[in-house]
């Protein structure tokens, strides 16, 4: 594949960028407009040896439109911010602000093959920079993202993946499947498909999710509203609370946390194990064959029970108290 030259850029054939220019590398078959410019950079390098480090040196942010189809989204940022909205009836366009502590600024690498769109700059894998994107697409394009520690925001995409390295992640709208691992950071999310977190130890909030939740949360709290599927969560210690519920089945472990569970339509099946915290379960309907163990400490059961019902709820404690009452 041939890197296609822009006028309004230098070279990238040539061994470095003129002085106060930036070098921007393009490979690939992409076909694009530039609709940004161009400036100095803030820090001008002195006289060093290649490998020597310095000021950290941000570049004026840089806009490209892209022309081919794009039904995919690759991209990865090393640590800075990453925004992807989606827009009808607009062209792809994004912009990126790179950063680096390095002699020279990074070369960024963006494809399209086959519909997929790729934005990285593969060499801040080692060394210290990182670039900043913010991407539109068309409604319904599938995202995968990766910040390595910077924020990652997502809306009104299609199947998206998300890996933020520690960063807060925000996605909202999702069209598809939404899988989100966020190493310690905070997870929100506002609208989607079928969701799977793993927060790594940072809260969670998930409202509107259409199919199955899994939470796997290693000590941070939880808040779900409005699930549809399944609902699976461990907390690893954290609290849960989980209202307007329609799940048919949910299986919860806090490990030591305390859990609420609220549902707006009656469940088949229920498991709660908290590990010493504190559970109350809310349900319509009933009766429901119950089973509970609070380990001595105060517990209610205030619905219809029936031991032969094809529904049925089963709550251990482990010493927290327990109630189990009428949504």
């Amino acid at each position: 594949m041939q890197p296609l030259a822009n006028p309004a850029k230098p070279n990238s054939h040539g061994p470095q960028a003129a002085p106060g220019r930036w070098i921007w590398v393009l490979s690939g078959t992409l076909t694009i407009a530039v609709v940004g410019s161009l400036g100095s950079a803030a820090i001008v390098w002195g006289n060093s040896t290649p490998g020597d480090h310095g000021p950290t040196t941000v570049l004026p942010t840089h806009t490209v439109t892209v022309t081919q189809p794009v039904s995919a989204l690759n991209v990865q940022s090393y640590g800075a911010p990453i925004k992807v909205n989606a827009a009808p009836g607009g062209p792809v366009q994004f912009a990126e602000t790179i950063s680096y502590s390095t002699r020279h600024a990074p070369a960024v690498t963006d494809t399209v093959s086959h519909g997929l769109l790729t934005l990285a700059a593969p060499a801040c894998a080692n060394a210290d920079c990182s670039v900043a994107f913010s991407v539109t697409v068309p409604p319904g394009v599938k995202v995968t993202a990766t910040t390595s520690g910077g924020s990652v925001t997502v809306a009104g995409t299609g199947a998206a993946d998300i890996d933020s390295g520690g960063g807060p992640v925000n996605a909202a709208s999702i069209g598809g499947p939404l899988s989100v691992n966020a190493e310690g950071g905070g997870v929100t999310v506002t609208g989607a498909a079928a969701t799977q977190i793993d927060s790594g130890g940072g809260p969670v909030t998930a409202d509107a999710i259409r199919g199955p939740l899994g939470v796997t949360a290693e000590g941070g709290g939880v808040e779900a509203n409005a699930v549809t599927g399944t609902l699976n969560v461990d907390t690893g210690g954290g609290p849960l609370t989980a209202t307007g519920i329609s799940s048919p089945s949910a299986t919860v472990k806090g490990e030591g946390g305390g859990v609420t569970l609220g549902f707006a339509a009656a469940p088949a099946t229920v498991s709660v194990d908290t590990g010493g915290g504190n559970a109350s379960v809310s349900v319509p309907g009933g009766p429901y064959a119950v089973t509970v163990d609070s380990g001595g400490s105060a517990q209610s059961v205030l619905i219809p029970t029936d031991p032969g019902s094809a529904s049925s709820i089963s709550v251990s404690t482990d010493g927290g108290n327990l109630a189990i009452g009428p949504a």
